[in-house]
């Protein structure tokens, strides 16, 4: 037999180095997959088709658990189903990992605090080892923000958007929003979080603000400080009705102080550098707030709940699918969800009173209310209660 000189060994034995690995040829496959899954979702929405040949682009999976907090605005009741990875992968795995590989983005996050699941490594190593080509998004009060967590999400080798419901910026009025002591140890593990963004670079950090006649005039405060923190950027949104008591905690009674608040807002992060994102603000006219003339979630999106039921998006009304009954593509290109992008087709719908993509729909009082789901009955018992002004 004919034995390799010393150079070609040596070429050979760096050959070996340098070829990927199976993990490396894997992820380059997927990304080419989600890369042609992602451009035909652009042009199906652009087209406004309503039976799709694509896949969802974002996945927000509905990961429910027991949460430490008890905020003011919360939605969370006491019968919804926790998240079990096993029981999720052994239900629905077959079904979703395949649109799962094609998105672009999974959102993790749902009802109570995620992180603190005893199972939240396991299911952060899960989604980092199956779908490492995808981008992740948690939601988290960063109670939880763990070393082990930590070390996870910048090791992973994916990209994570990590957004911090803080809702204040000192420690008073974080507790009033939030109701637990634990200011501290948030403050201690965001820290944590922002060292480590700085030495992986796989992490985007937001600041997230619920605002409520409670918190409101923080904002500007909460701006810098997201700025001092050096989170990239601050989320704020309106404050929904879940529940007719919850009226006194929204802005739509106070809709003056909510518009010069949130010029304030925006003043103060031109002033010192940072990226925010505010509402709409009240009593826009329409050549300045023109209603846009669709919504592209139904095309781009999709929730899925820990009891396989499906819904468009995290603010819409009753939705009666679910993957224990049909199959995910009976359900994303069924009559429920074409009959929903043929009313957005021509900018009606569920657009007129969106409160995320319609400035005009902000000034309807439903805008403000989630009444999912609740009998028709008990919705306009507590629409009429509720526009009993405070």
């Amino acid at each position: 037999m004919k034995t390799l000189t010393r150079e070609a060994q040596e070429l050979a034995a760096a050959a070996q180095k340098t070829a990927p690995s199976f993990p490396a040829l894997r992820r380059r496959f997927l990304e080419q997959r989600q890369r042609e899954n992602v451009a035909l979702n652009n042009r199906e929405w652009e087209e406004k088709k309503t039976i799709l040949s694509s896949t969802p682009q974002r996945i927000f999976l509905q990961i429910n658990a027991v949460c430490n907090a008890d905020c003011v605005f919360c939605s969370k009741g006491y019968d919804y189903p926790l998240f079990r990875i096993d029981e999720y992968r052994e239900k629905y795995g077959e079904q979703v990992t395949p649109v799962l590989q094609k998105a672009r983005e999974v959102i993790l996050t749902g009802s109570g605090e995620f992180l603190g699941l005893p199972d939240a490594p396991k299911i952060i190593r899960y989604f980092n080892e199956e779908f490492p080509h995808v981008e992740k998004y948690i939601a988290t009060n960063a109670s939880h923000l763990k070393p082990e967590i930590v070390d996870l999400i910048a090791g992973s080798g994916s990209r994570y958007t990590l957004q911090l419901s803080l809702h204040g910026s000192d420690e008073a009025t974080h507790k009033q929003m939030m109701r637990y002591n634990a200011y501290p140890r948030v403050m201690e593990n965001v820290r944590r979080l922002i060292e480590a963004r700085g030495r992986s670079g796989n992490i985007s950090v937001s600041f997230m603000f619920v605002m409520t006649t409670l918190n409101v005039e923080n904002l500007p405060d909460f701006v810098r400080f997201a700025k001092e923190m050096g989170a990239e950027r601050v989320l704020a949104g309106y404050f929904y009705i879940y529940e007719s008591q919850q009226k006194y905690l929204s802005l739509y009674f106070k809709q003056d102080l909510a518009n010069r608040i949130i010029d304030e807002a925006r003043r103060v992060a031109e002033e010192v550098g940072i990226e925010v994102r505010l509402p709409h603000k009240f009593g826009q006219p329409p050549e300045t707030a023109a209603k846009p003339t669709s919504c592209i979630e139904p095309w781009h999106q999709v929730m899925i709940n820990p009891d396989g039921a499906i819904l468009p998006c995290d603010v819409y009304g009753g939705f009666n699918e679910n993957l224990n009954q049909k199959s995910f593509m009976e359900i994303w290109n069924g009559p429920a969800y074409r009959a929903i992008r043929t009313a957005l087709r021509s900018g009606g719908g569920c657009l007129t009173t969106c409160p995320r993509h319609n400035p005009i729909g902000i000034n309807d009082w439903r805008a403000h209310v989630i009444h999912r789901p609740k009998e028709d009955r008990q919705i306009a018992k507590e629409y009429r209660e509720a526009l009993r002004k405070p």
